[in-house]
């Protein structure tokens, strides 16, 4: 009997209701029927006001918790990303995003199987918020090879392509233009970065949003080449200059004498900073001409690794482009178009796209915590930044810094992912 009037009801719900299709009326009549099988069969009304009870919940039915979507997981857990225990099962876009430029990718976070099942609910118990597992269907284009998953806890939103972040879904598209509205906060605030401004003098801000300088030192002098790294393991990352072949090297953010120096590259070289060996204190490197000067320890002497990648011209990057990877990589930029290598042998780039426009200054860090460097560019002082190794519209932007600056990208505290900055 329950089976029949499931079908009926849906036939009837197929004619009004075409947000998901017939998989989404499907899993609102059968909500409907688990949660108010009286009230749904023997009064007259939709199946969304039959579920319209938030679960007990004292949520008037116009809150966002009733509205039949789920939450962001940055609302949950303050990170654009699934939660650990879930896996992205399936996604749909919404066309000419304000945000995007272009699609806006939806990604729903399943329960993964074999993990507890999680309660339903106004996300962290609040009626303003979306409601988070509280509903059980998948759109399957992501980890085909379960075939079910639990609830769904959250949502991702991303401009990147989900078979780009995740190479088990397809590319087969779904779209829902209406929820190209849907937003949350927490997806546009920074990525608690620290930025630093230098004219012979640096000025640190706070991780917070705005940008707010909250101390300030002064370091090297016009004409340096300002450097930041991990120069003694300790995680966090400190100043330095590079002056005609020479490195001054600071262990604090403040102001004083240079602790480490030593002479190391062809003085004529742009500077480049990596941990090349995994021991997770960054050593030094120069890159002139396309060639790469590497070296561990901080210190004169020989090059450990030289390798020939690029060509004169290039914007010189470093960092880890894959998760987990021993040490970090190298990359040049040449007019927008990126070119990451894992390896210091002769193979070529591992990631070449085109992200940015000949003129943009180029920057690599870790935007969103997953221990990925992913690209940036940095245009009028305004930072655009991908949260991929791919070409693509830009997740986020900000404002910062002026024209004349030179954008750095550090870790200037404990247990901090990439911060910006910038020197004169």
């Amino acid at each position: 009997m329950s089976r029949w009037l499931q079908q009926q009801a849906t036939r009837l719900l197929d004619r009004t209701v075409d947000r998901r299709g017939f998989i989404a009326r499907s899993a609102i009549v059968g909500s409907a029927l688990a949660v108010n099988p009286g009230g749904f069969i023997l009064k007259p009304q939709s199946a969304y006001a039959a579920t319209c009870m938030c679960k007990g919940s004292s949520c008037d039915c116009g809150s966002a918790c009733c509205d039949g979507w789920t939450e962001f997981c940055c609302t949950l857990n303050g990170v654009n990303t699934c939660p650990q225990g879930t896996i992205p099962a399936g996604w749909w876009k919404a066309d000419g995003s304000q945000w995007c430029g272009g699609p806006r990718y939806y990604i729903d976070c399943n329960v993964e199987p074999g993990n507890s099942p999680c309660s339903c609910g106004c996300a962290n118990g609040d009626c303003n918020n979306r409601a988070s597992c509280c509903t059980q269907f998948r759109y399957g284009q992501c980890h085909q090879e379960y075939p079910e998953v639990g609830a769904i806890m959250c949502r991702v939103v991303t401009c990147t392509p989900p078979w780009i972040l995740d190479p088990s879904c397809t590319t087969a598209a779904l779209t829902d233009n209406r929820t190209g509205v849907h937003d949350a906060a927490c997806l546009h605030t920074s990525p608690r970065l620290t930025g630093i401004m230098a004219q012979g003098s640096w000025s640190l801000s706070t991780p917070n949003w705005p940008f707010q300088p909250n101390i300030a030192l002064r370091y090297g002098g016009p004409g340096d080449r300002p450097v930041v790294g991990d120069w003694n393991g300790d995680g966090i990352d400190t100043v330095g200059v590079f002056r005609s072949g020479t490195w001054y090297l600071r262990n604090s953010l403040t102001s004083g004498n240079g602790e480490i120096s030593f002479s190391f590259g062809p003085s004529d070289g742009i500077p480049v900073v990596g941990d090349w060996n995994g021991d997770g204190i960054d050593g030094i490197g120069v890159f002139k001409d396309g060639t790469w000067y590497l070296r561990n320890s901080l210190s004169a002497g020989p090059a450990d690794h030289i390798v020939r990648f690029g060509q004169r011209g290039d914007q010189p990057v470093a960092g880890r482009w894959r998760s987990p990877a021993k040490h970090d990589g190298i990359g040049v930029v040449r007019a927008g178009q990126w070119n990451l290598k894992n390896e210091f042998g002769p193979a070529s780039a591992n990631y070449s796209f085109t992200y940015g426009d000949q003129g943009d200054y180029a920057v690599v860090g870790d935007w969103n915590g997953d221990g990925v460097m992913t690209p940036g560019i940095v245009r009028n002082s305004t930072w655009y930044f991908r949260n991929s190794n791919s070409g693509g519209y830009p997740e986020f932007k900000l404002r910062f810094g002026d024209e004349s600056d030179l954008p750095l990208v550090g870790r200037f505290a404990a247990g901090a992912r990439s911060r910006l900055g910038g020197a004169r």
